[in-house]
């Protein structure tokens, strides 16, 4: 029988590792409920706290682990985001030398953004829809990873793709997957320019699934319902829209009756290579195809 499993505010860390005990145990058909706090440990209560003045080794907590039975090594455990529930508050943050505008700053600044009627209000005349999403979401790796970098565990991807309706597909390294989300944004553009988007405490409702003998989805891996996406950290963007094209190619070519240049030629015409993000050490690139053109028959 299905059980609903918490995983409260009270479980935070900020390494993903195989050596963390479990928050959680859970089965494979388990609601879970990860209560999460913004990247900033809610370290930011008004607009005067600046980012200097923070604890930097506070930054990114992510709630769990959650321990998966039944999830072994070399298995891929799919991340069902069912709920994605905003806080009445989200928080920014700018500072000289970091992301895109770092070189055109002079000043830190932060600015406390109240979320009303699932809007965050920038100023009393701007308010912009809420698109609630996962920024940190990952399972242990082999080597302790830090939850600021993303990595083929997952961890700091910052994809705005990932929101309610979505399903991750993540590599299993340890035994129990050890599964942790955090890093909620309230909506975030392509690229988290600025270093952060709509920094938010909330709480995701979400179910997994064990796969077994699954080699031919190249994790980590997200299907939307219109789409599906491939994902490639690394340290240039040039590095990482190649690893994402070719992940996405290599996935066609498995799972359609299409040659490596028809494969080649339809990305061309119906692939769109996104920035996901350009803010940590690792860049991040994916690469989303249209699912309708894929193939209907095709189970993951």
């Amino acid at each position: 029988m299905s059980r609903t499993i918490e995983i409260t505010r009270n479980h935070l860390h900020y390494m993903f590792s195989g050596e963390l005990k479990p928050a959680a145990h859970a089965a494979a058909g388990d609601t879970l409920i990860f209560e999460c706090v913004d990247c900033y440990s809610n370290q930011i209560e008004n607009d005067e706290i600046l980012f200097e003045d923070i604890k930097g080794e506070l930054n990114n907590p992510a709630t769990g682990p959650v321990f998966i039975e039944g999830a072994e090594k070399g298995d891929i455990l799919r991340v069902d985001i069912l709920e994605i529930e905003a806080d009445d508050r989200g928080v920014m943050t700018v500072r000289p030398g970091a992301g895109l505008y770092g070189d055109l700053l002079d000043e830190f600044k932060s600015r406390v953004i109240p979320i009303k009627n699932n809007r965050g209000f920038f100023k009393e005349n701007i308010a912009v829809d809420l698109q609630p999403m996962i920024g940190v979401i990952g399972t242990a790796p082999n080597e302790e990873i830090r939850t600021t970098w993303p990595g083929e565990h997952g961890g700091n991807l910052d994809i705005r793709d990932l929101q309610a309706g979505t399903s991750l597909y993540l590599p299993v390294a340890v035994r129990g997957a050890l599964l942790s989300m955090g890093d909620l944004h309230g909506i975030q553009g392509d690229g988290e320019t600025v270093i952060c988007g709509l920094e938010m405490n909330g709480r995701v409702r979400a179910k997994v699934t064990v796969l077994k003998n699954r080699s031919d989805i190249p994790t980590p891996f997200i299907v939307t319902p219109t789409t599906y996406v491939t994902t490639f950290a690394a340290p240039t963007l040039d590095e990482a829209s190649r690893g994402a094209g070719h992940r996405m190619h290599r996935f066609l070519l498995e799972h359609t009756d299409l040659t490596a240049e028809e494969c080649a030629m339809l990305l061309s015409l119906a692939g769109n290579l996104r920035i996901s993000q350009v803010v940590n050490d690792l860049k991040g690139c994916l690469m989303d195809f249209p699912r309708n053109l894929a193939g209907e028959k095709m189970e993951l």
